[in-house]
């Protein structure tokens, strides 16, 4: 039996927690809604990132107001040169082919990611390809769906419906379409009745506001 929880993500980690503040606070900032924390072997959090694709300011040495500025970059740029294969790096989106290979070239261990991405299909096999990529790729773990089924579509569906905002006849809505067909739906009636979340809002109260759309 599954204990009661008063909040769609009570069953996340502190760093995926905050992994989803990170991605929230995007939204809010009129940036694409990833965030990622990097953890040490012990837990303590080495750095956090998030995206800041569509801003004209950032911290000082961080990137912004570019297509590159994903939120996995902006967390690893924050890491001297090393190995850190016990690291963990904690993102709400799976990363991209980019990220996956700033995570490789980072030398960070292992990946967790709070919802999967249709655009992401058959990237797992990058090691495949040589022993290069394969000595240093991370290992890479999803949040299983049934831990934080709400706030894993939320990691989802918030991203998708900003592309489907963009760009809804583009090659990136329909491979969600016929990939990611129930996030896509879902994406597609947020954007179409306008209820996109207030930016006043928390994380929990813009989850809670979604919900009409999430557990449909």
């Amino acid at each position: 039996m599954h204990p009661v929880t008063s909040s769609p993500t009570d069953a996340l980690s502190s760093p995926m927690r905050r992994a989803l503040e990170l991605a929230w606070e995007a939204f809010c900032s009129g940036s694409f809604p990833v965030g990622a924390v990097i953890v040490d072997a012990a837990g303590n959090v080495v750095a956090e990132g998030r995206n800041r694709m569509g801003e004209s300011d950032a911290p000082p040495g961080r990137l912004r107001g570019t297509g590159i500025a994903h939120a996995e970059v902006d967390a690893l740029s924050q890491l001297r040169f090393g190995d850190y294969a016990g690291h963990v790096l904690h993102t709400t989106l799976e990363p991209c082919l980019m990220c996956r290979s700033a995570i490789t070239m980072a030398h960070v261990g292992t990946v967790r990611y709070l919802a999967a991405d249709a655009l992401c299909d058959g990237l797992h096999r990058i090691p495949e390809l040589n022993g290069h990529a394969s000595r240093r790729y991370p290992t890479m773990h999803r949040v299983h769906h049934d831990e934080a089924p709400i706030a894993a579509r939320f990691a989802s569906v918030l991203p998708m419906a900003v592309l489907l905002l963009f760009g809804p006849e583009g090659d990136t809505a329909s491979h969600y379409r016929e990939h990611a067909s129930i996030e896509a739906a879902m994406a597609e009636r947020l954007v179409a009745e306008q209820l996109w979340p207030d930016r006043a809002l928390d994380l929990d109260g813009a989850i809670e506001s979604l919900l009409p759309i999430l557990e449909a």
